[in-house]
């Protein structure tokens, strides 16, 4: 018969070191299976949890052998460990417990680091308690709490449970941090799993009151989460029925946009398409309707001989191009001592989406129109109308057809 070489303590130590982060790293995916792509959080379900905690090595209760008729790696590490470590189980425990007490000094000394670390080293011996197992997670969990771990501390409160139902202790932890973390509706399902074959014994009592404690704020937070889920329901059905409204009126008016518009997916379709936000704007502007439902748009007016710009907001798609323009160039402003820019002196334009050509808009022309013109783009929400004096357009402008112009 072939006597197993035992492992060295450098051997031994490093496969400590590995199933350790194995485990870890199979707790982590199992974290990362309860985001996966959904927007909204899945409910934390501690049977699921303990279902695939069960699915480890560590916790396996009828070991399977593979395909080839052998234990899986992990399987034959642990068998390793426990028999090749010339320690005997009691003095394991031992060990443990001298870990646990580590730990426990340090977390007096409010060295929860520290004592994460002597708790992990615990865990790490593998011993056959399992209520020191139970205490080791719980304790561990408690320092993760300290230092702002709380999802660590809720899978450590977890495995607690795994080895020791009766851990009350860990129950009541792992609630605080998943109230602590916003899951109240998850946590009186955890409560509730962890107290259903609880066996009142030695100071269970104060315990019992301090998880009922906890299950009745959990439900005062969970009916203020549900007001605020419907809220954010009744809020989001507001906002989709006015995004639908607005694109269905800019669809009915074949305007052109960059970038472009989800006109026929309201859900897709995102405000800040068409949010307007300038320096000569208090607030961001955007396309709306008025109290007459006529769209009222921001309006960009530029002045591209002098290098001058105006910012209106809340021009109504019915008005005249002429009438809002008349307002504003009645007076001169600071940049047009000689008041060059008078309603009788100049003519209005709007580009091409290309910027080939200029298109003509008359002073009798509403903005729902000139906006329709084809080739007429509207650019981040904000539609501009260009203003050049007669004489520049007499001098340097050439006709191609009906309003379409060239600058030579």
């Amino acid at each position: 018969m072939t006597t197993k070489t035992p492992m060295s303590e450098e051997e031994r130590a490093k496969l400590c070191q590995k199933l350790d982060d194995d485990l870890e790293a199979f707790m982590e995916d199992m974290a990362a299976k309860r985001q996966g792509e959904q927007k909204e959080r899945k409910p934390f379900d501690f049977d699921e949890f303990c279902r695939e905690l069960d699915e480890h090595p560590a916790f396996m209760t009828d070991l399977k052998k593979a395909e080839n008729g052998e234990y899986s790696e992990h399987i034959q590490a642990l068998q390793a460990l426990k028999y090749d470590t010339g320690e005997t189980e009691e003095e394991k425990c031992e060990t443990a417990e001298g870990h646990k007490n580590e730990g426990n000094k340090h977390f007096k000394l409010m060295k929860y680091r520290w004592a994460t670390e002597a708790y992990t080293n615990g865990i790490k011996v593998m011993c056959s308690d399992r209520k020191l197992n139970s205490i080791l997670y719980q304790n561990r969990a408690a320092a993760q709490a300290r230092i702002g771990n709380l999802r660590s501390a809720i899978k450590d409160c977890a495995t607690a449970r795994r080895f020791d139902p009766q851990n009350l202790k860990a129950v009541i932890r792992g609630a605080e941090c998943l109230l602590e973390l916003g899951y109240a509706g998850d946590t009186l399902k955890w409560i509730d799993s962890s107290i259903k074959g609880y066996d009142v014994v030695d100071d269970g009592e104060p315990l019992l009151k301090t998880a009922g404690d906890l299950r009745a704020k959990a439900e005062k937070e969970e009916e203020k989460e549900e007001r605020d889920r419907r809220k954010k329901r009744v809020e989001a059905a507001k906002d989709l029925s006015e995004k639908k409204k607005l694109l269905s009126a800019l669809s009915e008016r074949s305007l052109n946009f960059s970038p472009r518009l989800p006109l026929a997916h309201p859900e897709l379709f995102e405000w800040s398409l068409i949010e307007v936000n300038m320096p000569q704007l208090k607030d961001h502007q955007r396309v709306s309707f008025n109290d007459e439902s006529n769209l009222q748009w921001p309006l960009l007016i530029q002045y591209p001989e002098v290098g001058q710009t105006d910012v209106m907001t809340e021009c109504d798609e019915t008005t005249m191009v002429g009438t809002l323009l008349q307002e504003v160039l009645s007076s001169p402003a600071e940049w047009d001592a000689e008041h060059k820019y008078k309603m009788e002196a100049v003519s209005f334009f709007v580009s091409d989406q290309f910027d080939e050509f200029l298109m003509e808009v008359y002073p009798w022309t509403d903005f729902k129109t000139a906006f329709s013109y084809p080739g007429f783009q509207i650019k981040q929400g904000l539609p501009v109308l260009m203003v050049f004096t007669n004489e520049k357009r007499d001098k340097s402008f050439k006709q191609l057809e009906g309003n379409k112009f060239v600058v030579s």
